[in-house]
């Protein structure tokens, strides 16, 4: 441990509003500032409190007192918890790299009779530039070796720099090769982009402009570390920009409801009669999802007349005409689609399948969606927050579709710019529904469902509380108990016909 890093243990002042004297300005920094940034480089390495303690061999308290210091210095909370894990701010992102080249030289310093004769010619290099031009010939294998840096190879600091001056390159891929940069990181975990270099990494990639191994890269380099709000902020933004338009024009409030279950999914998709329900009293209802397969999507949008569109301007005009429309997404986001199906090459879901469930094609303003992973709530509020639009409502007890569980809790998250309400709901159910009886599929006992001909109280509470989930979003001050009743009565009131 370094004389710099035995300091960091003593002279930490005990409240944080101990504010320091002099900020950053007019080249007043004090010692303890300058000693704040060394314990900034180590917690945004470390992405904890207790690693950046560990790092600096200091107690836990103590580096937590130096996270209220730097935050009271800023004004900003430096690290935010998402899921199981903390990130750094939006500032704190923009600080990383200056204040690990800053924490690195002042280490070398301290060390300077161990200092190789390569690093002193460390800073000789050209002035900070875009990244070196990609070759035009055919790549060659990768070769590699020993950790060790040759004489005149550029350093950290100046590679660091470098990836700065490549934000201003007019070359897409360059930019984008400097985002990948940014993933990979140094000694710690992984970063995360911005929402704004996220937003710019996939507009190159939405617009076909990216190398094929850049793409799986920066998808992998993504999922690998965790998928962070800003990415998917920015991925949806990027995804958006390609279909720019007003937006939904019409008179009632709609509802965006995403449909992609897992190819694995068997179980009936009842919830699309709750969206034809709700579609039939007023509300419009744009699902999109793959071009359904034969299965239990397709099955059920054949019996309950819901329309297959394949653009935006026939979806306006189907909801004009029926209030409901289910939306290949193949043939309005192409690139996305294309993203998404990297699952059969890469082996795992990327950011990819998660930013389709926020892409609003319409822009309604307003979703209901499934979300097949732990800690997805945090996740979508965090994006949501840096888009700084929409509400979305997640069903965290269903996978991938957002079809009511009314024999077990359901857990809902409301997520929306301004943050995020927890919401448990109990079963409404003493057991799970039962098989449906010999001689029906999903199809024959849906039409006599809603024909009367049939009682079937499991799937028909499905329905209910699938509708209820959806009236939920759109008006999320009133309680679940209130929308089942509304629900209730709209499936009683249902006009029975279908052909």
């Amino acid at each position: 441990m370094t004389r710099l890093d035995r300091n960091l243990q003593s002279d930490v002042p005990q409240s944080v509003n101990n504010k320091p004297k002099n900020r950053t300005d007019g080249g007043g920094a004090t010692l303890s500032q300058l000693r704040l940034l060394v314990a900034l480089d180590a917690m945004l390495r470390a992405g904890s409190v207790s690693g950046a303690a560990a790092e600096l061999q200091m107690s836990v308290p103590a580096a937590s007192r130096l996270l209220a210091q730097l935050r009271a210095h800023y004004a900003d909370p430096i690290l935010i918890r998402e899921g199981r894990r903390m990130v750094p701010s939006p500032l704190a992102a923009t600080l990383r790299r200056r204040v690990a080249a800053l924490s690195r030289e002042a280490r070398l310093l301290l060390s300077a009779d161990r200092l190789p004769q390569a690093e002193s010619g460390l800073d000789r290099a050209d002035p900070p530039s875009a990244l070196v031009p990609f070759p035009e010939a055919p790549r060659l294998p990768l070769r590699v070796s020993e950790p060790t840096r040759a004489e005149g190879e550029p350093g950290a600091d100046t590679l660091l720099r470098r990836l700065d001056g490549a934000d201003d390159s007019g070359c897409p891929r360059h930019r984008l090769a400097a985002h990948i940069a940014r993933l990979s990181g140094g000694a710690g975990p992984a970063p995360s982009l911005s929402a704004g270099q996220a937003r710019d990494a996939f507009e190159i990639v939405l617009r076909g402009e990216a190398d094929a191994v850049q793409i799986g890269a920066l998808l992998a380099g993504i999922q690998q570390r965790g998928v962070a709000g800003p990415e998917l902020a920015g991925l949806v933004a990027a995804a958006r920009a390609q279909r720019p338009g007003p937006g939904w024009q019409g008179q009632a409030p709609g509802l965006d409801w995403p449909v992609y279950p897992s190819p694995r999914q068997r179980r009936p998709a009842w919830f699309l009669a709750a969206a034809r329900l709700l579609a039939d009293a007023g509300t419009p209802i744009l699902l999109h999802g793959f071009t359904p397969q034969p299965g239990p999507v397709a099955t059920l949008l054949s019996a309950l007349q819901i329309p297959q569109v394949e653009t935006l301007p026939e979806a306006e005009a189907a909801l004009d005409r029926s209030g409901i429309a289910f939306l290949r997404i193949e043939t309005v986001a192409p690139q996305m689609a294309a993203l998404c199906n990297l699952y059969a090459v890469l082996g795992m879901r990327t950011v990819a399948q998660i930013g389709l469930r926020l892409l609003d094609p319409l822009r309604f303003g307003v979703t209901l969606a499934g979300v097949p992973f732990s800690g997805g709530g945090g996740l979508m509020t965090s994006a949501l927050t840096h888009l700084g639009d929409g509400r979305l409502l997640s069903v965290l007890s269903q996978r991938d579709v957002a079809q009511a569980t009314p024999h077990r809790w359901m857990t809902l998250v409301l997520s929306g710019a301004e943050g995020e309400t927890l919401t448990h709901v109990p079963p409404s159910l003493t057991s799970a529904p039962e098989g449906l009886p010999p001689g029906y599929g999903p199809e024959a006992m849906l039409t006599a469902l809603w024909q009367g001909r049939e009682r079937d109280p499991g799937v028909t509470a499905i329905i209910r509380d699938s509708a209820a989930l959806a009236l939920m979003a759109l008006r999320p001050a009133q309680p679940f108990a209130t929308h089942q009743a509304e629900a209730t009565r709209l499936w009683e009131d249902r006009a029975g016909r279908l052909a």
